[in-house]
């Protein structure tokens, strides 16, 4: 059997950006040094996906990562995109303007979770992006880049028996899950709630 053909380049490219748009004094450092914290990061993790990467720091700061490996797309590594910003932040502290979670280069799109009844949700407000990744991931294999709640006061939310749930994730996957998905034994409606082109 033939492979398939490689995917388009923004497809497996990755980013972090800083929260202040501005150079990095050791931009030309961590481009030199930040593939290889990657393949370290992912060793650790035992990841069976491929290691080397070229690495690009632009003049607003942000950090870029691309696959050696044209046929695995940037999501592939959304598990570790935590575990990456850490690394970076701490190997090159930036102080009050810190690099922000690593994202594929892909437009993004904003997406509204209708009656999610609150028993299937975590109390910590802190651990609702590692439940729905994971839930959702398990459901129908797409993976989420944020998720947050459109009412912030947990309070209010708890005097209901259910509540709505925003979740980022890139463009192409938003058909994937419209218009119901099954998500803790549970089919909630989702509707697009906005959309966003985020470019490095």
């Amino acid at each position: 059997m033939k492979r398939p053909p490689p995917l388009l380049q923004a497809v497996h490219r990755f980013f972090a950006s800083r929260t202040t748009l501005e150079l990095h004094p050791e931009a030309v450092k961590i481009a030199a040094h930040f593939p290889d914290i990657t393949a370290y990061v992912l060793r650790e993790a035992s990841s069976s996906l491929p290691l080397f990467f070229t690495s690009t720091v632009n003049n607003r700061g942000s950090v870029s990562l691309l696959g050696a490996d044209l046929h695995t797309p940037a999501l592939a590594y959304a598990t570790y995109f935590a575990s990456l910003t850490t690394r970076l932040n701490k190997a090159f502290p930036v102080g009050n303007s810190p690099w922000e979670l690593f994202k594929p280069t892909l437009n993004e799109t904003q997406l509204l979770i209708h009656s999610i009844p609150l028993d299937f949700l975590p109390r910590n407000d802190n651990q609702l992006f590692l439940s729905l990744h994971q839930s959702i991931r398990n459901a129908i294999g797409v993976f989420i880049h944020s998720a947050c709640y459109p009412n912030p006061d947990p309070e209010s939310r708890r005097q209901k028996q259910s509540t709505s749930i925003v979740v980022t994730v890139a463009l192409p996957n938003a058909d994937t899950l419209l218009p119901s998905i099954n998500l803790f034994s549970w089919n909630p409606i989702l509707e697009p709630m906005f959309s966003s082109s985020k470019s490095l």
